[in-house]
């Protein structure tokens, strides 16, 4: 802010110090893969794995270990992002499909689009130039029989966009792609998914770069099913098991593409004012390939789980000559709530006073202090079921404490999460008292939810 204020002290006219403090904006690129596991990166540990661009962004930057997502499934998690809140908040239970199916799980059939914010409109507001390209799956004819009156996602704050799993201009139509919007059913679109969505923000990066700040969320299709990796992207693991081999072919074109787009920031000379950050919408999924292949880092649970396996994933945020290099972050405890105010205040715009976020502000980590979460953690599950890793249907986690439980079945376990991140020891019989203060938390909580 020092810097902004003694550039503005030599401007001469109005016009002059918004252009200048539109310049020390920083631009923001959100990459959201999908079902991407905690340990399914060479940097967090993978010995298998080949992912030489995403390990080097860590390199260039800061990794961190306690970053959680607010739903083990996807459109939960992704509705967070753009609304700040939890999902129960807006009925998101579950992943948007078909009319009856959400009818069944008390849920709409797309994202809540009359809320006074969301991330990419607070970012327009702020003077960004915004886009969307990838996944969407917040509701729309994307899916087989989703509903074709969904907004696109435009509605919510976007200039361009180019989707799958949701309503507006996709590739549709496009002599290489299928003609339907779900196109999940085409194996060269399958393959081929991370390449088209990062030449898109390659492309839009190009057109806008010096006109004003850019947000971008490049949201990936990969490693989500169904995976079909040709023949060249599969021979790097010719010598591993076929899920593994299906699985990791994948997971390196994704890192490949990825690598294309870092490159083409740093030879745009955008390093210097570009946030990059990865991350993931959930842990891996517990079928096809990845029921095999997919790593959790030995974190218990995976996708649809709120274990730590399914809501803890990668974190990776590069800032060249901002965010430490090389560096982890073992300490703060991080979450998509806390993305909306924290790109806010980056942009240097307040949020409506009304407008109650989930999250906390924490540029605090950009700058290379830890963060000190003041605000609990929780999570809803309305589809347990008792004998699987899914028994729990509501989670909390304060301090360092997380609890599990269902009152249904007269299940609860309580974990001390950093001495013991991989839920092994349940200390719930001992800790009586504590346990009763976190459901409390939840259970307030859950007073503030739609009936």
């Amino acid at each position: 802010m020092l810097v902004i204020i003694l550039i503005l002290s030599f401007s001469k006219t109005k016009k002059d110090a918004k252009i200048v403090v539109e310049a020390t904006k920083p631009n923001i690129i959100f990459i959201f893969a999908d079902d991407w596991g905690y340990g399914d990166l060479g940097v967090y540990g993978n010995k298998e794995v080949v992912t030489p661009n995403l390990d080097k962004m860590a390199a260039d930057g800061t990794r961190y270990t306690q970053f959680h997502v607010t739903s083990g499934v996807c459109s939960p998690s992704r509705s967070t992002v753009l609304t700040g809140h939890f999902p129960a908040k807006h009925r998101v239970h579950g992943h948007f499909a078909q009319h009856d199916f959400n009818v069944k799980r008390n849920m709409p059939d797309y994202l809540d689009d009359s809320l006074p914010v969301y991330l990419p409109r607070t970012m327009q507001e702020a003077g960004y130039k915004t886009a969307h390209f990838g996944k969407w799956h917040l509701g729309g004819g994307g899916l087989p029989n989703g509903d074709p009156n969904a907004p696109e996602p435009k509605v919510y704050g976007y200039d361009e966009t180019r989707v799958w799993n949701g309503n507006g201009p996709t590739w549709k139509g496009d002599k290489k792609w299928p003609t339907t919007r779900y196109m999940d059913s085409d194996s060269l679109w399958v393959q081929s998914s991370s390449r088209i969505a990062v030449d898109e923000t390659i492309d839009f990066i190009k057109r806008n770069k010096g006109k004003q700040p850019m947000f971008v969320n490049l949201w990936l299709k990969d490693p989500h099913t169904p995976l079909w990796p040709s023949e060249e992207q599969r021979k790097f693991f010719k010598d591993l098991s076929p899920s593994k081999e299906t699985y990791y072919a994948v997971l390196k074109d994704a890192d490949f593409h990825i690598g294309r787009l870092l490159t083409s920031i740093s030879e745009m000379g955008l390093d210097e004012n570009t946030i990059i950050i990865f991350s993931s919408d959930n842990g891996p999924a517990a079928y096809g390939p990845s029921k095999e292949a997919g790593s959790t880092a030995g974190l218990k649970g995976r996708k649809v789980d709120i274990l730590q396996g399914g809501v803890v994933v990668p974190f990776i945020v590069k800032w060249k000559n901002h965010v430490k290099a090389n560096k982890v972050d073992s300490i703060s405890v991080l979450s998509t709530v806390d993305l909306l105010p924290t790109f806010a205040n980056l942009a240097q715009i307040e949020l409506p006073k009304d407008y109650k976020v989930d999250g906390e502000n924490i540029t605090s980590i950009l700058e290379n202090k830890s963060f000190k979460r003041t605000k609990p953690l929780f999570w809803e599950w309305r589809f347990p079921k008792a004998n699987s890793n899914h028994w729990a249907e509501a989670a909390v986690r304060n301090d360092d404490w997380k609890l599990l439980f269902n009152e249904k079945v007269n299940r609860e376990e309580l974990y001390n999460i950093v001495n013991d991140p991989f839920e092994k020891n349940n200390l719930a019989k001992n800790n009586k008292k504590l346990v009763s203060e976190l459901k409390s938390l939840w259970k307030d909580w859950k007073k503030e939810l739609p009936k």
